[in-house]
């Protein structure tokens, strides 16, 4: 008997899968080869989606690549995936599967709708010609492609990737070559650009009407392809611009957007920038008011770059910076209270603000939470005055388990 073209064993089996967490399910694509194609078809995708649509995924807010523990805010243990610890704990296990020096150490340098680009240091060897490799992938299904070195130093930059049908179908990792002025208020970014689909690096000539000066000192938003780089203004009255480029874009467009950042009211605005669903956001407080942006992506239409969605009240401390926003709830924000020294989580919508004095986790109906007091201070301490716009990168896993996109053989 088939039920639209299935056998109706097969429709059974699906809806049972379809029910356990990724986790689970990963671990039955080895029980033989027909579960392995059952569970890599688009059917039981479909369902595995339409059941789990309701339930966030996992994801953690990530400091740059200079710290060694980057992990600020995480959220596991739900229904979609049920890990059983925060993503940045994987990204620091998988040692035993890249076959590297017990004493490597490892950095987060970006990630795109749940790969992750991380850069493993080693003592060099007399036979090494680089100290240290570069690695794509996704650490809980402990799939890793190794990048090749570029062909020239150059700054570590971003990752971005292309979806297809709710699959990630290939990466780009983009570095920094080097910034220069072309004349005419012409700048010139230079980058190298690896990727999935050919296992090369190629270079691009960007062109912006506003200086480059990437460092690497902070994560880079990114989003659908598309890369945003925070720049200074020309003056600290100023509140600075995006300078983005879409990598998935035509290969003959060389000409990056820039987008200024919404004006500043006073020169002691506190600002971060972060990204929440498919959108790229802008908070900022200046006591007791906080104000969130979207930037409008019918700019051609309206006119103006950035909509203002809310504005509210944080009257409970007078000198207190935003870090992020939830990426799956607009309504939650995470602030840092320079008066309590901790992370706070805020509810807009309820008023509500929990001051979290130590590194803590905690669990509700939804999965587990983990708060990074400690590391979110050293940051804090390091980045946080009137002319910063903190920027921390969204580590959010896929609502489905793709298999990490691989070069050409």
């Amino acid at each position: 008997m088939e039920i639209g073209g299935r056998r109706v064993l097969e429709v059974i089996l699906v809806e049972i899968i379809a029910r356990l967490p990724l986790r689970s399910i990963a671990r039955l694509k080895l029980v033989c080869k027909q579960w392995k194609l059952l569970i890599e078809s688009s059917y039981l995708r479909r369902v595995f989606v339409s059941l789990h649509k309701n339930s966030s995924s996992s994801w953690s807010l990530m400091f740059g690549a200079e710290y060694p523990h980057p992990e600020a805010i995480g959220f596991h243990g739900c229904q979609t995936w049920d890990l059983q610890k925060p993503l940045g704990s994987y990204i620091m296990s998988s040692q035993r599967y890249l076959n590297l020096p017990t004493s490597s150490n490892y950095f987060y340098v970006a990630s795109s709708n749940g790969l992750v680009w991380i850069n493993v240091f080693f003592t060099r060897t007399d036979n090494m010609a680089y100290s240290y490799k570069s690695f794509v992938g996704n650490p809980v299904l402990e799939q890793w492609v190794e990048i090749p070195p570029p062909p020239d130093q150059c700054i570590p930059t971003g990752l971005v990737t292309r979806v297809e049908n709710g699959i990630v179908s290939g990466f780009k990792v983009v570095r920094t070559s080097r910034t220069e002025r072309r004349g005419m208020g012409v700048h010139e970014w230079r980058v190298y650009v690896y990727s999935s689909e050919t296992g090369l690096w190629t270079t691009k000539r960007l062109l912006s009407s506003h200086p480059v000066n990437y460092t690497g000192s902070y994560p880079p938003l990114n989003l659908n392809g598309m890369l945003y780089l925070r720049e200074r203004g020309m003056d600290a009255t100023e509140p600075g611009v995006l300078v983005g480029y879409d990598f998935y874009g035509p290969e003959d467009d060389d000409q990056c957007l820039v987008i200024p950042l919404p004006l500043l009211s006073s020169k002691n605005v506190r600002k971060c920038l972060t990204t929440s669903g498919e959108d790229v956001i802008y908070i900022e407080i200046l006591y007791p008011r906080l104000k969130v942006w979207k930037l409008d992506n019918n700019y051609s239409k309206r006119g103006e770059w950035w909509q203002l969605s809310r504005e509210e009240s944080v009257d409970f401390d007078a000198h207190c910076f935003p870090l992020a926003m939830n990426p799956f709830d607009t309504n939650i924000v995470y602030l840092w209270s320079q008066h309590h020294g901790s992370l706070v989580t805020c509810d807009l919508r309820r008023q509500e603000f929990i001051v979290h004095q130590e590194s803590e986790t905690w669990r509700n109906s939804e999965g587990c939470y983990s708060i990074n007091t400690s590391v979110s201070k050293g940051y804090v301490e390091g980045n946080g005055n009137a002319t910063t716009v903190t920027m921390l990168s969204p580590f959010v896993l896929q609502r489905w388990m793709d298999s990490v996109p691989r070069p050409p053989n």
